[in-house]
């Protein structure tokens, strides 16, 4: 049966080795170390054996020669190691925590004795990492139960951990930016299923909270097993099944009447037309989320399974909108995961996830309900992994995975129809009419992956941890888009427009990836990281239908490009980490790392040949449209074939210290440099520089700007998507974090991060509220609409701060277990606001609209308020007469000091006195955009057998109250 295991396990190895997604993804840990006598000579032979739930039996290893052993692919638990030889004291260590990614390095001594006796160490363990130089954290079972957060999905925990910052805390909204990496620098990984959507980065499905074990946020130092990230790796593990049953089912509901209020009458109805005397504050409409979970064995030692459902809408209404028409978001997640040991030493483990969800836009005081848009879906993510120990030092690990999902825009309000103008109003800044536009996509990626790992404890002076691994995934969309007319209105009436037909558009990706990666120790006081890895990575188009008016296929078909370009790069890595006392409690460490950001759909699928012209039009005062000219098309869109890769290199000086048992500091000097960002030029137009003096509007200058006026017809003008001059990004920061593990009653992780983010990337020209991104976007191009209308003059002021640049983050996580079952938690931050400068829309540079230009550069001189949290949770467990039988009654306030955030301003435009956002002293802004509403609480129900779980939902500023969990033990 073993020698079947394993050459079941090679084969699998050899298979995926043809082809395997291009990142890692990891959803373990280990546990290495040696083992000696008092007199710290190695012991060979001894027995060495594992015990935890995480674990099918007592795995067992005898260690080497030079007394080293190794348990590789331990799920994230704590466990117990019992070491044995014949004259020795026999040594047990308890309470051993093995997280995900983590490598828990336990040297032992072993006391000799003639007695059979045992030495039992509980609940010691390093704090210092002494195999890595990464950056990251881990939030453990304990904290996902008891964190008094939004639990919207996952991304309420992943954007707990320090440096990281949500683009914004409303809605389903799943980007962030993390240590001065853009959005699309990330990945999103669940169970090592790469959830990154191929079209530009952001996470797919989103799984239940209540289903999540432990979530990794990998931010800095990413080994060579990582490839195409700049960013953070956000490695969420769910739960998994053993050898006893447990459940668990929850129900919260929340209501308007536990909401509080944090904004004036008069912010609410600024610019709002027939408002209510008693204003329009944010308004809770329904919010009830029921999930249910059982785990449990089919068979014991053998085969486990674990399952999850949830049920969940979250209907509500922005400050200064309309309370009859909230923004409904509805999930209905289904999970499940079986675990199979085929023999001690190899298992495999399959999983599935699907998300039926419905997503709408935010409506605001600017966007009338009629114009957002309801998204709505389903993910269908399944994944098939295998694992083989193949000796004490071989380990082996072959993944099958991927998500297939579909998704639908339609209006957010019933009835509206697909197909409706969509109104601007230059004048006022408000948004009106139809949706932007209809669509229907697929979008999926799938991925295999092998490697390899293995130790040799005796080679060149030390000892190596060497992987090798191959990785290929292939990604893609294929969208059918229907885009609405758009008519602006400036000086009270409807004057321009722009106009297009429906077209069925897309992309791919294959990434290929080969890596090897090597943990050298030398001696027990330097250890170093050394890695490689080849990439090669291709963009192509298939072929698409060519679409009518009424989005229907003529029969005709857009010619396909198997190689619009490609991209062969090698990322070295290396780390060193030098243990500056014996017993390794002070630790210095250093990395550098050339890091790739790899293929996205979203630099080159505006170039498909399928998608048809833009043409702008005017409106007559009889309302007649005339003068249609071609703004955008496949003739004056190309992309350069030598479009190169964008890259990173990234640094890091690091210490760690133990300060006492179970409490370590981390101190990291970070500096990053972002190179070959995309955007537009235009290859075929004319230009020249003209002065213009900043006069007009609030607070004007009267400074005089260089901007670009165009000279040749904009027919002429051919715009190629490349590596743009001038685009680049620079991030310098000091990140302290302490983290305390559970003991004596508390954990906790502290955290502050000091920087700034500097340069110049596509997003730069938006507003506050977008997300940071290094995508192509719009920068460069002219005639796509509000993003793309300057041309040159987006390089006008825009080489300041970047969009996402928060001088400091302070962040803190807490949890204290008080007597007679009170548990009291606590989530508490602050981030600096973002920048945004003044802007004038100025006419008479040759451009088809006037261009919105910066009148000053982005120096942090203005900034949206700070966002400050407190967010509590106080708990009572109470027994019920049988064993693991209880009650949780809880009480969750969320922005418990009822702290309102503005996310924007409505207008930049200085030109617009009504609307735009200055400074009063040291006042918010004058008009808040997007503000966290406050104060709310819910309450919940939870029947659980032999599992305490609490879990909380509502918007990341609200308050939750009371929850009640009930636990009979099967």
């Amino acid at each position: 049966m073993r020698r079947g295991a394993i050459v079941f396990g090679l084969l699998v190895l050899v298979l995926v080795s043809a082809a395997a997604p291009a990142r890692a993804q990891r959803t373990t840990g280990e546990i290495v170390g040696v083992v000696t006598d008092e007199s710290n000579l190695v012991l060979p032979g001894v027995t060495v054996t594992l015990r935890g739930p995480g674990v099918a039996g007592t795995p067992t290893v005898v260690t080497s020669e030079t007394g080293a052993y190794r348990f590789p692919a331990l799920p994230p638990g704590e466990y117990t190691i019992e070491y044995t030889l014949q004259g020795f004291a026999t040594l047990r260590r308890e309470n051993i925590p093995v997280g995900v990614g983590a490598v828990i390095e336990l040297n032992v001594p072993l006391k000799v004795s003639t007695l059979s006796e045992t030495v039992t160490v509980t609940g010691e363990s390093p704090v210092v990492n002494l195999a890595s130089t990464t950056v990251s954290t881990n939030y453990n079972k304990e904290w996902v139960a008891a964190a008094p957060i939004r639990h919207f999905s996952f991304f309420d925990l992943v954007n707990s951990a320090p440096g990281v910052s949500a683009t914004s805390t409303l809605g389903s909204n799943s980007s962030a930016t993390t240590l001065g990496s853009t959005t699309n620098d990330n990945v999103y990984a669940i169970d090592g299923t790469d959830l990154s959507a191929p079209i530009g980065g952001g996470a797919w499905p989103w799984p239940n909270a209540d289903a999540i074990q432990e979530v990794e946020v990998l931010q800095l130092g990413a080994s060579a097993e990582y490839g195409n990230v700049m960013g953070a790796v956000f490695n969420v593990v769910t739960r998994q099944g053993g050898n006893q049953f447990h459940g668990d089912a929850t129900y919260y509901g929340q209501t308007q009447k536990l909401t509080s209020r944090n904004t004036t009458v008069a912010q609410e109805c600024l610019g709002v037309s027939d408002c209510p005397s008693s204003g329009l504050p944010y308004h809770r409409d329904q919010w009830r989320d029921t999930t249910a979970q059982l785990t449990g064995p089919f068979v014991r030692d053998k085969f486990w399974f674990f399952g999850s459902f949830e049920y969940q809408n979250d209907f509500d209404s922005q400050p200064g909108t309309d309370p009859s028409a909230p923004a409904k978001s509805t999930s209905r997640r289904v999970f499940y995961k079986f675990n199979y040991n085929i023999t001690p030493n190899h298992r495999l483990m399959h999983g599935y996830h699907n998300d039926y969800w419905a997503f709408p836009g935010v409506p605001t005081a600017s966007i009338a309900p009629s114009a957002v848009a309801l998204f709505h879906g389903d993910n269908p993510t399944p994944n098939l992994v295998y694992t083989g120990v193949l000796s004490s030092k071989t380990f082996v690990e072959a993944r099958l995975a991927g998500y297939y999902g579909k998704d639908s825009g339609d209006p957010l309000l019933p009835g509206e129809p697909r197909v409706k103008p969509h109104i601007i109003n230059q004048d006022t800044g408000l948004i009106s009419g139809g949706i932007s536009s209809w669509d229907d996509e697929k979008v999926w990626r799938t991925g295999v992956s092998g490697k390899i790992s293995h130790l040799a404890d005796r080679f060149l002076g030390g000892s190596h941890d060497l992987k090798l691994g191959v990785q290929y995934s292939t990604g893609g969309q294929d969208s059918v888009t229907g885009p609405n007319d758009y008519l602006y209105i400036v000086g009270g009436r409807q004057s321009y427009g722009y106009t297009r037909l429906p077209w069925h558009a897309g992309g791919l990706i294959r990434i290929l990836g080969t890596y090897v990666d090597d943990t050298y120790r030398l001696g027990n006081t330097f250890t170093f990281n050394l890695g490689l890895r080849y990439d090669h990575s291709q963009a192509l188009y298939p072929s698409f239908p060519v679409l009518d008016a009424s989005g229907n296929a003529t029969g005709q078909v857009s010619p396909g490009n198997d190689d619009v370009y490609h991209w062969n790069v090698v990322s070295p890595r290396i780390g060193a980490t030098w243990k500056v006392n014996q017993a390794g409690k002070t630790v210095v460490k250093g990395y550098y790392g050339r890091l790739y950001r790899g293929i996205l759909l979203a630099d080159f699928t505006d170039a498909n040949p399928s998608v048809t012209p833009r043409f702008i039009f005017d409106i007559l005062p009889s309302g007649a449209r005339t003068n249609f000219d071609v703004v955008s098309s496949n003739t004056n869109l190309t992309i350069d074939r030598g479009f190169k890769d964008p890259y990173s290199h990234e640094a890091i000086v690091q210490i760690e210290q133990e300060m006492m048992p179970n409490l370590g500091l981390q101190v990291n000097y970070v500096y990053k440099r972002g190179y070959d960002y995309g955007g537009w030029q235009d290859t075929g137009g004319r230009y020249s520089q003209v002065p213009y003096v900043d006069s007009a509007g609030i607070d004007a200058s009267n400074r005089t700007l260089q901007l670009f006026s165009l000279l040749t017809p904009f027919s002429q003008s051919t715009f190629q998507m490349t590596n743009v001059p001038g685009l680049f990004s620079r991030y310098n920061g000091m990140t302290i974090t302490g983290t305390k593990r559970m003991s004596h009653n508390w954990q906790g992780t502290l955290s502050l991060v000091v920087s700034k983010s500097e340069g110049r990337e596509p997003s730069s020209t938006r507003s506050p509220a977008t997300a940071q991104y290094g995508t192509s976007g719009g920068f460069g191009r002219i005639g796509c609409g509000s993003p793309c209308a300057g041309g040159q003059n987006d390089f006008i002021n825009t080489d300041g701060l970047l969009l996402g640049d928060r001088p400091v983050v302070a962040k803190a996580q807490v949890i204290y277990n008080f007597p007679w079952g009170i548990l009291v938690s606590g989530n508490l931050q602050h981030q600096t606001g973002r920048p945004w400068a003044r802007q004038i829309r100025v006419a008479g540079l040759g451009f088809p609209s006037r261009p919105t230009i910066y009148m000053e550069p982005l120096d942090g001189s203005r900034r949206l308020p700070a966002l400050d949290l407190v967010d509590a949770r106080v708990q009572k467990s109470i027994p019920l007469g049988r064993p693991g039988v209880f009650l949780d009654l809880f009480i969750d306030a969320l922005n418990l000091t009822n702290s309102d955030s503005t996310e924007n301003v409505l207008s930049r435009r200085g030109d617009q006195p009504d609307t735009f956002g200055v400074w009063s002293g040291a006042d918010t802004l004058v008009r808040p955009y997007l503000s966290i509403s406050a104060n709310r609480s819910r309450a919940a129900l939870n029947p659980a057998f032999n599992s305490r779980v609490f879990r909380k939902y509502g918007a990341a500023s609200d308050a939750r109250c009371s929850r009640w969990s009930v636990s009979p033990r099967l």
